[in-house]
């Protein structure tokens, strides 16, 4: 079962386009083992292999398309009826139901607006949504992903390099909402902009945002506003942090590797 998902896992030269945990250490096993849950014996044979799983990376926004808990999260509905979260299909929640007139699970996909079976089975589930995943990356896109990213060039080394030694702060929020940087720049040479990650202290929200940094030249230090999805989140409730360093399969997330020329 799932071996073409290993074949898959073994195949894509991409980091982190799928991260699994496999396989399952001693005390996962166990609780697998000992587990009264009612639950799919393909999503307990998909938990041993892999563990917790993320698959389909977007390069854009660092998410992925598909996610599966190595722990079913339970749920008790209003009519005390039991069903357990086993994962996420791009903006739904994918949990199994028990029947108690059947020995099927069905896989159900539950949005915000919306509820719908999707599966008779957990690996039916998994398998379809995962071909489904892959259609959207088209057939360009996907031999990229097989073969892996192109090293960075001398330019993008640079650019690197330069995001390193550019330190911001935020001194904190404009008359319109707009949250103010200071900027230094310490490299040895101008960017048109620097991503900066941005996110709401609940963390519902998880973003970024391009702050304008052409002004501000080697040795220099400027002021930055910029919006930071001011229109969903209130200012107060958004935290800025820095990105992890970016890595050559990464240049779509960063736009000073291009989309920022």
């Amino acid at each position: 079962m799932f071996e073409w998902l290993e074949e898959e896992l073994s195949t894509i030269k991409t980091p982190r386009f799928h991260v699994v945990e496999r396989p399952a250490d001693q005390k996962l096993r166990e609780a697998v083992a000992q587990s009264d849950l009612s639950l799919p014996s393909s999503y307990k044979e998909f938990v041993l292999k892999f563990g917790n799983a993320k698959l389909y990376r977007r390069h854009h926004n660092d998410s992925y398309q598909i996610g599966v808990f190595a722990g079913p999260r339970e749920v008790i509905l209003n009519d005390k009826t039991r069903i357990y979260q086993v994962g996420y299909h791009d903006d739904a929640n994918v949990y199994v139901k028990p029947q108690s007139d059947s020995i099927g699970f069905p896989v159900f996909e539950l949005g915000s607006d919306f509820e719908r079976k999707v599966a008779d089975d957990f690996e039916a589930w998994l398998t379809e949504s995962c071909a489904n995943a892959r259609r959207t990356y088209g057939r360009r896109k996907w031999a990229e992903i097989i073969n892996g990213p192109a090293p960075f060039t001398a330019e993008e080394q640079s650019i690197s390099m330069a995001r390193r030694a550019i330190q911001w702060r935020v001194l904190g929020v404009d008359a319109i909402g707009n949250h103010i940087f200071e900027v230094s720049n310490e490299s040895g040479r101008t960017l048109p902009v620097l991503t900066v990650g941005i996110r709401s202290k609940d963390r519902r929200l998880n973003g970024a945002v391009l702050l304008k940094v052409r002004h501000i030249g080697p040795g220099q230090t400027g002021i930055v506003h910029a919006s930071c999805y001011k229109g969903l989140v209130s200012p107060g409730e958004i935290e800025a942090y820095a990105l992890p360093e970016p890595q050559p399969e990464d240049r779509e997330q960063y736009a000073e590797f291009g989309a920022g020329e």
